[in-house]
């Protein structure tokens, strides 16, 4: 059986049919790899649970030593008492409890020039330096 000839027209038509489809298919992977690479992408959190002392000012002038553990848990120094903090991730931060009575705060971490200022509703709830 002979196979049926294509004409030179029709291979045409089928290259310009199929160069947008390819490069449709190539500009979603491609953002689809974006979104994968952001959402894998780890909360700045991780960077100051690294289990090492960080000089910790708060917003009113106290400072003290705040450490964290990858574990969620840590230790804080400097206060009326020492604490045990509990923390958890959050995308451009980190949550902190830093006691069985006292709430919980959510900040925003900001790299500065030798640590992180966490922010609290745009404001500077503290800084850590190393």
């Amino acid at each position: 059986m002979e196979k049926p000839e294509r004409n030179h027209r029709g291979s045409m038509q089928e290259r310009r049919f199929l160069l947008p489809i390819s490069l449709l298919a190539l500009v979603m992977a491609t953002v689809a790899l974006i979104n994968a690479s952001e959402a894998e992408e780890p909360s700045p959190a991780h960077k100051i649970t690294d289990g090492r002392p960080w000089k910790m000012t708060t917003d009113d002038g106290r400072v003290g030593t705040l450490v964290l553990f990858q574990n969620g848990t840590g230790k804080m120094t400097g206060g009326l008492m020492d604490l045990s903090p509990n923390w958890r991730p959050i995308p451009d931060g980190l949550c902190l409890k830093p006691g069985a009575l006292l709430p919980e705060r959510c900040v925003k971490l900001v790299r500065s020039g030798n640590g992180y200022v966490g922010l609290k509703g745009g404001r500077q709830a503290f800084k850590l330096e190393r």
